[in-house]
């Protein structure tokens, strides 16, 4: 069925105020019958042909549980919200996710944790490290190149397509 647009819904009030049936106006437009009556209602009490705002989508979680999530949070300050989460049920036993459990909790101000990440480096310490490296590395044989691949330092050597870990 399709909806009416704003202008529609003023031009089928405006027949409807000059005494047109709803059945013909309802023809006229493409929607049930239904449709129009609803909006005649809709406009009788509201004054206006505007949608009503709808109740959205229904909480997983209760006031009193989210008042539960903040205390539990609050005792257990260093676990994540992932883990948090996992052990919280909602209403009608749906699970609770983390995101939702991260929103509760910015409502009450509180900081969330989330899983360590590594720190980020500074050009310094780039450089620090890499110092380190050149003075620790052991060359095996002029032709043999260091090569930095992710997360180790190997050797290769480009005539024989091998590559080896390299033991400091």
């Amino acid at each position: 069925m399709p909806r009416l647009s704003p202008d529609q819904r003023q031009q089928a009030i405006g027949r409807l105020d000059a005494r047109q049936s709803v059945q013909q106006v309802a023809r006229a437009f493409g929607v049930n019958v239904t449709t129009d009556y609803h909006l005649q209602q809709r406009v009788h009490a509201t004054n206006s042909t505007c949608d009503l705002p709808g109740r959205g989508r229904p909480r997983v979680t209760t006031a009193r549980q989210d008042c539960h999530l903040v205390h539990q949070h609050q005792r257990d300050a260093f676990e994540t919200a992932a883990n948090t989460a996992r052990n919280t049920f909602g209403v009608h036993g749906q699970p609770v996710s983390a995101r939702t459990l991260r929103r509760r909790l910015g409502g009450q101000n509180l900081v969330n944790r989330r899983p360590a990440r590594r720190p980020v480096l500074t050009a310094q310490h780039r450089l620090d490290r890499l110092a380190w490296a050149q003075q620790h590395a052991h060359w095996c044989h002029r032709d043999w190149r260091r090569v930095l691949l992710p997360g180790t330092w190997r050797w290769a050597c480009p005539d024989l397509a091998k590559t080896w870990t390299a033991v400091c």
